[in-house]
């Protein structure tokens, strides 16, 4: 595994492109409850399993980044 550095800026960008994505399923959702569609046709083993990782990869970074602020040297 190749670790990237991020900068906060760079998550943020990361983020909101996810956002994104979230919006535009959401608005397909909304879009096919208004159309009272009784279900949506969709490929979606590998979104599910995209999904699983990018949540362990998002708590793993998480845990990461309190260790950082943990072992940080106190500032005055």
């Amino acid at each position: 595994m190749t670790y990237s550095r991020y900068s906060p800026e760079k998550l943020d960008q990361l983020v909101l492109r996810i956002f994104d994505v979230a919006a535009l399923l959401r608005e397909i959702s909304q879009s096919a409850k208004r159309a009272k569609l009784d279900d949506i046709p969709m490929h979606d083993r590998k979104a599910v399993l995209w999904c699983e990782q990018l949540e362990q990869w998002a708590m793993k970074t998480k845990i990461n980044v309190d260790i950082l602020l943990l072992n940080r040297p106190d500032e005055p």
